[in-house]
């Protein structure tokens, strides 16, 4: 199985890790000791601002979780990266100070661009 797939969401310094299995879960835990211990869910999203070694660098990262093998259609993946995506989304934009109102183009575009990323990324461990 691959590494975490790792990118920096440039338009927000947010650093975005998406692991699909145990292994790259505690390798990206090693790193990232803010990340819960283990992972019991289908999909998990966590957003932190985060202090590595340096007194006074924050970094915001965003971790997605997606235990790829317990879905069992594409159709339930799907599902569940579009709903990380949106959890994502909501707390990337909370974190700019940017308040999302019943419809909003930046939170729609955000979902959906995170949503693709996801299922990219996902189709890519399932290649191995």
């Amino acid at each position: 199985m691959p590494k975490a797939i790792t990118h920096q969401l440039d338009i927000y310094g947010v650093h975005l890790h998406l692991a699909t299995d145990r292994r790259q879960w505690s390798t990206l835990r090693r790193k990232l000791t803010f990340l819960d211990k283990t992972v019991d869910h289908l999909g998990l999203t966590t957003f932190a601002t985060w202090v590595p070694n340096k007194p006074g660098a924050s970094i915001p990262y965003l971790v997605f979780w997606i235990d790829l093998a317990a879905h069992a259609t594409d159709a339930d993946l799907i599902n569940t990266l579009a709903h990380e995506a949106s959890h994502g989304a909501g707390q990337v934009l909370d974190w700019v100070s940017h308040k999302v109102p019943g419809t909003d183009e930046p939170h729609a575009y955000l979902v959906g661009w995170l949503t693709e990323w996801l299922w990219t990324g996902c189709l890519a461990h399932r290649a191995g």
